[in-house]
């Protein structure tokens, strides 16, 4: 009995200590940065500086300038990537996420959009020039559940939880829940190591 106190007190900790590193929540809604946004401070930097190492960073990573969502001091782009196998989430995963960067002297604040879809038929998703995602040979592919019903919990192994009848709300796959955060935190994490470095 007393071992698996520990190892639930264990778990319990480990889950608190990931969670303070965090700059995402996962929960049956959705993802999203827990605090709406990121802001980066880059002392010194001015304001055509900061622009630049945005631009470069947009340019070494290979993503996708949006200027349709871009405007004065705010720059956009968007990356499109699986973010998970099948194999290890039950169905592959693909993220489409545009992110803004509003930047002045010194300074850049990161806001997120986020969508995810799913296809457990091994769809080969593409994206256009708008935004849209299709699949090739149109495989089947959907916007991805975070919660299903729990009589439906076969039919969505990557689901993160479950629901009940009476609405009760059951975690049912924290792999993919972590994958997910993982995930999206290290595109912070890889922006404030890119932007502060000395260029």
């Amino acid at each position: 009995m007393k071992k698996i106190v520990a190892i639930y007190t264990l778990i319990a900790v480990a889950n608190t200590c990931l969670a303070q590193g965090s700059q995402f929540a996962c929960d049956e809604s959705g993802i999203y940065l827990i605090n709406k946004s990121v802001t980066i401070s880059l002392p010194g930097l001015s304001r055509d500086r900061v622009k630049q190492r945005i631009l470069s960073f947009i340019r070494d990573r290979q993503y996708t300038t949006r200027p349709f969502y871009s405007g004065y001091n705010l720059i956009s782009f968007r990356d499109f990537v699986k973010c998970c196998e099948k194999s290890n989430c039950g169905s592959d995963l693909f993220a489409k996420n545009i992110f803004y960067l509003n930047y002045d002297s010194g300074v850049i604040k990161i806001k997120a959009e986020i969508e995810i879809y799913s296809s457990f038929y091994g769809a080969e998703l593409i994206i256009n020039g708008n935004d849209d995602v299709a699949s090739k040979g149109d495989v089947p592919f959907a916007l991805y559940e975070f919660q299903v019903p729990e009589q439906y919990s076969a039919e969505y192994p990557e689901a993160i939880y479950t629901f009940s009848k009476k609405g009760k709300i059951k975690m049912k796959n924290p792999y993919v829940q972590q994958t997910l955060l993982g995930f999206y935190n290290r595109y912070i994490t890889d922006m404030e190591t890119y932007f502060a470095a000395d260029r």
